[in-house]
């Protein structure tokens, strides 16, 4: 009878490794067993660091080490390490390698001055400025150490070859050809056709909105905007005089009765929209529903701007407006600033070449031309495949924190409107006074995005957003559970 080469597999000896030098880690890996080994690594490794086998701070081996003296692939050990961060019981640290952390021996955080909650620059110049050890759960950036593994494979070293020429040459206002086609291409493969011609390269998602708004509207303009939406867009548009008429963002997209009605009663010049992986409840829009949006664009004649800031975190198939529309009545708007790290500020408009032509003149006007060093990183980062394989990483990451956070919220008492993937969870606060909680918050540490800051005028809300990254750490469910009525019970 042949033998089952699986058996030989699942009955080899535990793997042995010196760590720190004089504790030892046994890591049983079964690979007939049905638990995948990324699952496998990080319930073990857990198990060890909650009975105290592994003390707080130690460094666990190297990625590339374990999968080296284990023949794991190094694919299963990364997803491994990330579901381990996940549970707030290790920590990634840029450039140093994964550390144990034992919730008991964690620091309480400092407090943090309160933040006002109707000044959004001043919040965003805070996440910003915002140090690693920071509690800030509803920030709107990635962790640096989880930007980490888009650097790899020698993405960096190929490009610093070339670095003296591309520091010497002007960028064109457009942007570099190259990096422009290979974007039509990445576009492309979505089914959005838009030539290079067509396309604007932008110092990040945000400049490619200020250029959208200062080409296409005017003071005293109508425009309509998500509620919630994106909170840096709102003082945006209202610094350039426009009026903001709010919009329901439904679980399957915009609300389309209210869209229509205010088409029809206030005559709105644009419509402000993110169909994939919203910011900040993380939904994704029906199909159904975006093609209905363009029917009632095209009868009023409202420009649709199409933020897809987060869309290449959705692993799946995911409808865009560009798709079913080709310009006509959409500018498509992409960035890989927050998904790559804010170093790089990058990103694009997509229009049609009349629209794009527009755009190009107004970018010579206020900023001249952009970076063609940035431009030539990220071409190296999207053509050696980089990008693609770091994706891969963040998607299960943030997928494995999101599970991790959102079934924590519940157990506080929050109401979560869980989108599909992403960064952020939607979650609404048992507490019937959010701004107080978020006051006392800041108190112990604690910076919290609420509701409010998410909705066109500040209206209330007693919403909270959760960047799942960045609400792994247990200091922010005990700091939560601490103020809410009954959550510490």
């Amino acid at each position: 009878m042949a033998r089952d080469p699986r058996s030989a597999v699942a009955t080899k000896p535990p793997l042995r490794l010196v760590l720190g030098g004089h504790a030892r880690l046994a890591l049983a890996v079964d690979r007939a067993a049905p638990e995948p080994l990324a699952d496998q690594i990080a319930s073990q490794l857990a198990a060890m660091i909650r009975a105290g086998t592994l003390p707080h701070g130690s460094r666990l081996p190297s990625i590339r080490a374990l999968a080296r003296r284990s023949g794991i692939g190094v694919h299963s050990v990364v997803e491994g390490y990330a579901r381990l961060v996940a549970t707030g019981l290790a920590s990634s640290r840029a450039g140093s390698g994964v550390y144990v952390i034992r919730p008991s021996e964690l620091p309480p955080p400092a407090p943090l001055p309160a933040p006002d909650p109707n000044l959004a620059e001043g919040i965003a110049m805070a996440m910003l400025e915002a140090r690693e050890d920071v509690l800030c759960p509803g920030g709107g950036l990635l962790p640096e150490s989880w930007t980490e593994s888009a650097w790899q494979n020698g993405v960096l070293a190929r490009f610093n070859r070339n670095l003296p020429a591309h520091l010497r040459r002007a960028a064109p206002p457009q942007g570099g050809q190259e990096i422009r086609e290979h974007i039509s291409q990445r576009l492309g493969a979505r089914g959005i056709v838009a030539a290079p011609e067509a396309i604007v390269m932008t110092a990040g998602g945000s400049q490619a909105l200020q250029l959208v708004v200062q080409t296409f509207l005017q003071p005293g303009d109508t425009v309509l905007v998500e509620d919630p939406g994106y909170f840096m867009l709102f003082p945006m548009l209202e610094q350039r005089g426009l009026r903001l008429v709010p919009v329901s963002r439904l679980a399957d997209g915009p609300c389309l009765e209210s869209l229509e009605r205010a088409c029809r009663t206030e005559a709105p010049k644009a419509f402000f929209v993110q169909p994939v992986l919203h910011n900040p409840t993380g939904g994704t829009a029906a199909a159904a529903n975006l093609h209905r949006l363009l029917r009632i664009a095209e009868r009023y004649g409202l420009l649709l701007v199409e933020d897809d800031a987060h869309g290449d975190l959705h692993g799946g198939e995911a409808v865009r407006l560009m798709q079913m529309d080709g310009g006509a009545t959409v500018i498509h708007i992409g960035s890989f600033t927050k998904l790559v790290g804010q170093g790089l500020r990058t990103g694009f408009a997509a229009a049609s070449r009349e629209r794009a032509q527009a755009l190009l003149r107004t970018k010579v006007t206020t900023a001249l031309t952009g970076s063609g060093v940035e431009e030539r990183l990220l071409l190296e980062l999207l053509s050696s495949g980089q990008y693609r394989r770091h994706l891969d990483t963040l998607r299960a990451r943030l997928s494995a924190a999101r599970g991790l956070v959102a079934t924590r919220l519940r157990a506080l008492g929050f109401g979560i409107a869980d989108g599909e993937d992403g960064m952020f969870l939607w979650a609404e606060a048992p507490s019937t006074a959010p701004d107080d909680l978020v006051s006392a918050a800041g108190s112990r540490g604690l910076a919290l995005a609420g509701g409010p800051l998410f909705r066109p005028g500040r209206q209330a809300s007693r919403h909270f957003r959760f960047n799942v990254s960045r609400s792994t750490d247990p200091r922010v469910m005990q700091v939560l559970a601490d103020l809410l009525p009954g959550g510490g019970a």
